[in-house]
């Protein structure tokens, strides 16, 4: 059964009760990830009108390519939606409205033509401030009667235009009408209309999205409403990372973003590096069977190790010429270049370099080996415990925030809690396949002060738990 989605705040702010009686999901305002997170199938539609683009991050454009590449139909009307649309109306997204078509033809430029001032949810989204768009409306239509003169009209819209959107409104417009000295008769005439016949073009806009929600409904019964696309989006390393970053688990908790649970069990499990050293040798003989056309069934070094020499990606172990192994210096310590045997230090080369593509690393696979652990739910508490104590750290000290805490102190934590050698702990990360020492920063401040004041809690085990 085809799905619709349809993300809306301020535009159309009774937009649920509107709804009501429709198959027709309302969310939010879109925001970064949000599409991403809502995971819609082909077939589906999702509608977007509002969007947050200054208190988060917003929607990007290739979240929306992505949902267009998956087979979905994105349609685009009145606020963040016009702007989008406008910007992706030739890889399918569908434009719809006047705010629309005054972006894609070129009458609007300013992204801030839509934007305005409005309260939370709770007060569903109540406007605060006017959108430029509107008044420009609004004024066109005192042209149309008679009240303003164009030269007049187009001096009030400068004049708010370069004001910052909070401070658009109504009221506003009306005063700058005194100050333009425009007579008191028109200035009266023009409160009057703005007061009660108001132009509200991204409402109409909504309205009509809306109604083409439910129509391309009727049309994807039939296998219209989501025609292919006309593109390729490349899988940028961008783009794989939102993705993996809006994956989530339902616990006990709530929602529970996968990531989390990932990065809990790579900085605390004791047993990672054995859980991501059999994950890369599985993925590797899995390539190698494919692609080479061999016979390994089980994840083993050997077998790892031969579709390595397949790729060229190793010297064949035969080689007597030790220029062929220096690149080893560059992937393990001293020690263990003195310590082990030939084929383990390229067993711990092969898990060190672990890309699936450049720049891409395992998390996918990570996660999704995972998922049939035991670990994660003892994991996922772990993440909601951090949350709660950075919380109460917040709440004693305001100044207190994760992105500050020093790095060197959270190194040197992580590097006790590995027994790592000194100066390796950029080795030692790649065992559990975090890239880079800043990686493991931005991956361990969230749960610092938990593992600094409670080690006990943090001992997790991939094999059990």
């Amino acid at each position: 059964m085809t799905a619709r989605y349809l993300f809306v705040g301020p535009s159309l702010p009774e937009a649920a009760d509107l709804l009501a009686a429709d198959d027709i999901t309302v969310l939010p305002p879109v925001a970064a990830g949000d599409l991403l997170k809502l995971a819609p199938r082909r077939g589906d539609v999702v509608g977007v009108v509002d969007g947050y683009f200054r208190q988060t991050r917003a929607v990007r454009h290739k979240e929306i390519l992505s949902l267009l590449q998956a087979g979905v139909t994105v349609l685009g009307a009145a606020s963040m939606g016009a702007l989008r649309a406008a910007e992706l109306d030739t890889f399918g997204m569908l434009g719809v409205g006047h705010v629309y078509r005054d972006y894609a033809e070129g009458r609007l430029t300013a992204d801030d033509e839509v934007a305005l001032l409005h309260a939370p949810a709770e007060e569903r989204y109540r406007p605060l401030s006017e959108a430029l768009v509107n008044i420009r409306a609004t004024l066109n239509l005192s042209v149309r009667e008679g009240i303003l003169d164009e030269s007049t009209a187009g001096h009030l819209v400068a004049v708010l235009a370069r004001r910052p959107y909070r401070l658009r409104s109504y009221p506003e417009l009306v005063r700058l009408a005194r100050e333009a000295a425009v007579p008191a008769a028109k200035v009266e005439a023009l409160r009057e209309l703005c007061a009660t016949r108001s132009v509200n073009l991204k409402r109409d806009d909504a309205l009509r999205l809306v109604h083409r929600l439910r129509t391309l409904q009727a049309s994807g019964a039939n296998g219209t409403a989501a025609p292919s696309p006309g593109f390729t989006m490349a899988p940028t390393v961008y783009v794989h990372r939102w993705r993996l970053g809006a994956r989530g688990l339902d616990t006990e908790d709530g929602r529970t973003a996968e990531m989390s649970v990932l990065r809990m069990c790579q900085l605390f499990a004791r047993d990672y590096p054995d859980f991501y050293r059999d994950l890369v040798f599985d993925h590797l003989v899995r390539e190698c069977a494919s692609a080479c056309r061999t016979r390994h069934t089980e994840a083993t070094l050997d077998g790892a190790l031969e579709h390595a020499r397949h790729r060229h990606v190793i010297p064949d172990l035969r080689s007597d010429d030790p220029e062929e192994l220096g690149f080893l210096d560059l992937w393990l310590t001293p020690a263990e270049r003195a310590s082990r045997p030939l084929k383990d230090q390229l067993g711990i080369f092969l898990v060190r370099s672990f890309q699936l593509t450049p720049g891409v690393t395992a998390d996918g696979l990570a996660l999704d080996a995972l998922r049939r652990r035991p670990v994660v739910p003892a994991a996922a508490k772990l993440v909601h415990a951090a949350r709660s104590v950075n919380e109460h750290a917040q709440r004693t000290d305001s100044t207190f925030d994760i992105h500050t805490l020093s790095a060197d102190r959270i190194l040197t934590l992580i590097g006790e809690r590995w027994a790592a050698e000194p100066g390796a702990l950029d080795l030692h990360a790649l065992d559990r396949g975090m890239g880079s020492r800043d990686v493991l920063v931005a991956a361990a401040r969230p749960y610092y002060l938990l593992a600094r004041y409670n080690p006990d809690l943090m001992d997790l085990h991939i094999a059990r738990q």
